[in-house]
């Protein structure tokens, strides 16, 4: 799975996030494997959880650490910009009500049956 929180492309940001990273991958015993890209002001942390999807014991623990990387970073102030399908509403819930409104008018505005990609991303129908 990858985790991707964005920030602004400073090297502190890159200190606290691969050192946050490393404390939640290795509580639940995943290594740290990941990738800085970094545009003009805008930074992504591209984090692969790796595992093995054949473990239930092993996708438990994986499953368990991305939901509380997605909780620890956004206690932080970091936004996702793309997650897991699973963690979809984890994941909007981390913006906030407001948002999830605006997104839920503007899916039922140009949506209003609600046969485009029902509850993908969080957005209430």
């Amino acid at each position: 799975m990858w985790f991707a929180p964005v920030s602004q492309a400073k090297g502190s940001e890159t200190k606290d996030q691969t050192e946050l990273a490393q404390q939640i991958l290795g509580k639940y015993g995943f290594d740290y494997v990941a990738e800085y890209i970094v545009g003009w002001r805008d930074m992504h942390h591209v984090i692969d959880l790796l595992y093995n999807r054949e473990d239930p014991e092993e996708t438990q623990r994986a499953h368990d650490c991305f939901a509380e990387l997605i909780d620890e970073f956004a206690k932080r102030g970091y936004g996702l910009y793309r997650t897991n399908t699973e963690f979809m509403e984890q994941v909007a819930g981390t913006f906030g009500e407001p948002l999830r409104n605006v997104h839920t008018a503007l899916k039922n505005a140009l949506d209003p049956n609600g046969i485009f990609s029902p509850g993908k991303s969080g957005i209430r129908q």
